[in-house]
């Protein structure tokens, strides 16, 4: 029969039980947050550029009177006012030659000396003119570059997330660009960059988040198999002891045997 000492601790039990139960808790927590995420950048997508489009419709037209009347205040007042938008980093109107008539940032413009053409590689004209070139009305957003601010993560990090979750996560920004038109005649475009950095952000925070929620989960499921082992181990124990009880042989003595059969038989007087 089993000795009792043989009952050994089902190792490989709570192992499987925890790569089990780990496994299928970490892909449901990882699938949640993933949906969550990209509905979240998708949302954020939407209304940046939905805010964008009516700024820029309203700055093109203040831009159109501004240059009509020679006066500009009406519309450095509202571009300073882009500057307590999240996201925006700078408006400005320029015309066909690049020459800035108005620009969120003062010092920029200085450095510019009046003209984005002198820093070609901060200002694309082909797409900031391009609303002008193509004579055109509507608003344009192209994924933008601006080379003063970082991407975020590395390379490698940043294929996995192209491929996956944010097909757009190479540019930092947008540049939304729209036409100026004054007296019907095209005379330039008014723009604005409205950078992703929200949307980094937001990845960071759900990182954060999922690797705190997995670090729990895989806690919780070591808790769990190793407790699941602990009470299984005891029943094995109990089990066997059960067994080795009920097997064990019985040794009556013979005096109790024979008065017992005495009882059981009677005696004829």
């Amino acid at each position: 029969m089993q000795n009792n000492k043989q009952v050994q601790f089902p190792f490989a039990f709570v192992i499987i039980l925890f790569f089990i139960i780990a496994i299928l808790a970490s892909s449901g927590v990882l699938l949640y947050k993933y949906r969550q995420l990209v509905s979240r950048i998708d949302e954020f997508t939407i209304q940046a550029k939905n805010v964008s489009r009516t700024l820029i419709t309203t700055y093109a037209d203040a831009a159109g009177l501004a240059y009509a009347t020679r006066s500009t205040n009406r519309l450095l007042s509202l571009i300073q006012e882009s500057k307590n938008i999240n996201g925006i980093k700078e408006v400005y109107f320029v015309l066909d030659n690049g020459t800035i008539v108005a620009h969120s940032d003062k010092e920029k413009a200085k450095e510019l000396k009046g003209n984005i053409a002198n820093d070609e590689f901060y200002y694309n004209i082909d797409m900031i003119l391009y609303p002008y070139t193509k004579q055109s009305r509507q608003l344009f957003i192209f994924d933008y570059f601006v080379p003063d601010l970082p991407l975020p993560f590395n390379t490698v990090i940043r294929k996995y997330i192209k491929q996956f979750l944010y097909k757009d996560v190479n540019t930092n920004s947008w540049l939304v660009t729209k036409a100026v038109y004054s007296k019907g005649k095209s005379i330039g475009t008014i723009n604005c960059i409205l950078v992703k950095s929200p949307i980094y952000a937001m990845m960071n925070s759900y990182y954060k988040e999922l690797l705190y929620m997995l670090i729990i989960i895989y806690g919780a499921a070591v808790v769990f198999s190793i407790c699941t082992g602990i009470v299984l181990f005891i029943k094995q124990k109990r089990i066997v002891l059960e067994l080795k009880e009920f097997s064990a042989p019985k040794h009556d003595k013979p005096g109790k045997i024979r008065s017992i059969i005495k009882e059981a038989i009677p005696v004829k007087e």
